[in-house]
């Protein structure tokens, strides 16, 4: 009996272990069995449960099944519509490449010189718009840039307004290259600030505002003061900034737009290439300035001694001091001295002269002999300057030999220029003090033969 009881109790507990794991059926309290009957009524109950399980599944597999079959049959539907449509598109857009190929060679047929106008329209409204953008007119007519633009991309015809405005855009610019106008536009100082000013456009050579040159910056579209005037402008400038319509003014133009006046404004001022010289050249400045001062004192007093000398002659009357107030003196004594005696006093006179208006005149020979020195001295110095350039960097850039080039030059030339001065005037004075003791000892020999 506890076999049998066992036999069936096992399919019990499996029954309800599956029931478990499916979760379908949950037992809230352990099923305790205490009689046969109720074994068999379990178990039917169980495999009841299980038949309607398979059965739901079964149910919902054939559901999926069915909707699965609708789907493939929709999808193999889309494909062949979207089949057909491809080859009704495919077909299409043949019909319309070969319609497409036909209407633009019937196109070229009718628009014959046409497109070779088009071509040349859009050739001219590049090059016109390159060429306008570099030239001082644009500042006044800034708004043809962009129509040149557009005009020289287009891809269709133009219009024939359009045609017309390039015709008077042309015509405008050959007219304003010719004329001087005022119009106001905005400037740059030096600073970088920018001011409106009244501008002056001479053709497509020059712009003048407040008496100052302009240099035109094509990328930027603008204008800017430059750095300073060339020299013997200043009066042209000003003239032509008060000018008004009508009146004929003198004034320099640059025909190669601003190249050739930047050229011009590189080169040095007369105090920059002094500076160039360095110390060497400062000291023969100084050198040059000494000597022409001393010439001077000297010169005026050369200049008056002869004068005076001249008067006193011409009078008979001599001042106290004078070289012939001495000898007429002396002359007074003859017949107290013999005639050895009077020879001597009178030489000793002359004597005493020569050095007083002989002074300085060597001190200026000797200061025109030492400036051509040291201007030898400043090229050699620069020239050393330049080799130690030329050691470190090499010949690659000759801007960098340039400073010790024209510090040799400037200084031979600075020397040049003191010697030749200071040689001319040692000269003239040298020539005047002879004349002025030749002055005296003529009037002591005449003297000394009538008495």
């Amino acid at each position: 009996m506890k076999r049998i009881i066992n036999l069936y109790l096992f399919p019990v507990l499996l029954v309800a272990s599956i029931q478990v794991n499916s979760q379908e059926v949950t037992l809230s309290e352990p099923v305790v069995v205490t009689d046969i009957e109720q074994l068999l009524e379990l178990v039917k109950d169980g495999a009841t449960l299980r038949s309607e399980e398979d059965k739901k599944r079964l149910d919902s597999f054939n559901k999926s099944k069915q909707k699965q079959e609708k789907l493939l049959a929709d999808a193999r539907w889309l494909l062949k519509k979207e089949s057909n449509r491809e080859k009704r598109l495919t077909k299409q857009f043949e019909d319309n490449d070969s319609r497409l190929s036909d209407l633009e060679e019937q196109l070229n047929l009718k628009i014959g010189t046409l497109g070779e106008l088009f071509g040349v329209v859009r050739q001219l409204s590049g090059d016109a718009k390159n060429t306008y953008s570099q030239s001082l007119t644009n500042l006044e007519f800034p708004s043809r840039i962009e129509f040149l633009g557009n005009l020289a991309e287009r891809k269709e015809l133009p219009k024939v307004d359009e045609l017309e405005r390039l015709w008077f855009e042309l015509l405008n610019e050959m007219n304003a290259s010719g004329k001087v106008s005022k119009f106001s536009s905005e400037v740059l100082d030096t600073s970088g600030n920018s001011s409106l000013y009244d501008v002056i456009r001479i053709g497509q050579f020059n712009a003048v505002a407040d008496s100052n040159y302009l240099r035109f910056i094509p990328e930027e579209q603008s204008l800017e003061f430059l750095s300073k005037n060339p020299d013997g402008s200043r009066s042209s400038l000003r003239k032509l900034s008060s000018f008004e319509e009508g009146d004929y003014v003198e004034f320099s133009i640059d025909p190669t737009r601003g190249s050739l006046l930047n050229l011009i404004l590189q080169n040095p001022s007369v105090i920059e290439r002094i500076n160039q010289g360095g110390f060497v050249g400062y000291i023969i400045l100084i050198i040059l300035v000494s000597g022409l001062a001393l010439g001077a004192f000297r010169f005026n007093f050369l200049y008056n001694s002869q004068k005076s000398l001249i008067k006193e002659l011409d009078t008979g009357k001599f001042n106290e001091g004078s070289p012939l107030k001495e000898i007429d003196d002396v002359l007074r004594q003859k017949d107290k001295l013999d005639q050895d005696q009077l020879e001597t006093k009178i030489e000793a006179i002359l004597s005493s002269t020569g050095p007083l208006y002989e002074r300085s005149i060597s001190s200026i020979k000797l200061l025109a002999a030492v400036a051509p020195l040291l201007g030898l001295l400043g090229t050699v110095v620069g020239m050393i300057g330049t080799f130690q350039a030329i050691t470190l960097f090499g010949t690659g850039d000759p801007k960098l030999m340039a400073g010790g080039i024209s510090q040799a030059l400037v200084t031979t030339m600075l020397g040049l220029i003191a010697a030749v001065p200071l040689l001319f005037m040692h000269n003239q004075l040298d020539t005047r003090s002879r004349e002025i003791i030749q002055i005296i000892e003529e009037e002591a020999i005449g003297k000394i033969a009538s008495k």
